[in-house]
């Protein structure tokens, strides 16, 4: 009796997320196995009022793996007539970064995005002028091939700094330099799904 009375207590803290079903595991490393540091040249956006539905995400209380844990699963949905946007950026200054946040027993991660952006003409600078306060998500792709969202369903990636100059002399870059933010229980979540570069039929 008091064993199925533990099991109870057990499946309704799990339903909370009170319990972490998912277990430790060991931390290796395959030798010679590919972990090349950088983002590449192209990256995706979107505003985040465009999506029309988010793929879903495990919790620590529902995950049986990590892969499960860290992956979005299914597919970006946007509303009629949206869609995700491409972006350029220079080879060797795009970066995604996680730092930890918060006091003990409260911890989460800051994420961040850095870009640079060739050029000063009046499209970048109207891109600037439309991002600066907008709410948006970012699809990047790591040079292992990997892709990462920043920016989530309940808090979008918000612009933090940008710094954009027209150089001094011709050794100088000319470019601008972004930097966006946004802030989860977790570092960026991986994303295997399709990325909608056409315009949505789907719900207004």
């Amino acid at each position: 009796m008091w064993m199925m009375f533990g099991l109870m207590i057990e499946r309704f803290m799990a339903g909370f997320g009170l319990i972490q079903c998912l277990d430790m595991y060991d931390i290796d490393y395959v030798s010679g196995q590919d972990n090349t540091g950088g983002l590449t040249q192209t990256f995706y956006f979107a505003k985040a009022e465009d999506i029309d539905s988010w793929p879903t995400i495990a919790t620590k209380s529902t995950a049986t793996d990590y892969d499960e844990l860290m992956k979005y699963q299914g597919d970006f949905t946007m509303k009629a007539g949206k869609r995700f946007y491409k972006g350029y950026l220079t080879w060797g200054t795009g970066e995604l970064k996680w730092d930890a946040q918060g006091g003990m027993d409260g911890k989460s991660f800051k994420q961040s995005l850095e870009i640079s952006r060739p050029g000063c003409d009046e499209k970048a600078l109207a891109f600037l002028d439309m991002v600066k306060n907008a709410n948006l998500v970012f699809i990047v792709l790591d040079k292992d091939g990997n892709y990462r969202v920043l920016g989530s369903e309940f808090l979008a990636a918000k612009l933090e700094s940008s710094a954009g100059t027209t150089g001094k002399t011709g050794e100088d870059s000319k470019a601008d330099v972004m930097t966006f933010v946004s802030e989860l229980a977790s570092p960026p979540r991986f994303y295997d799904g399709t990325i909608p570069l056409t315009e949505a039929s789907g719900s207004v």
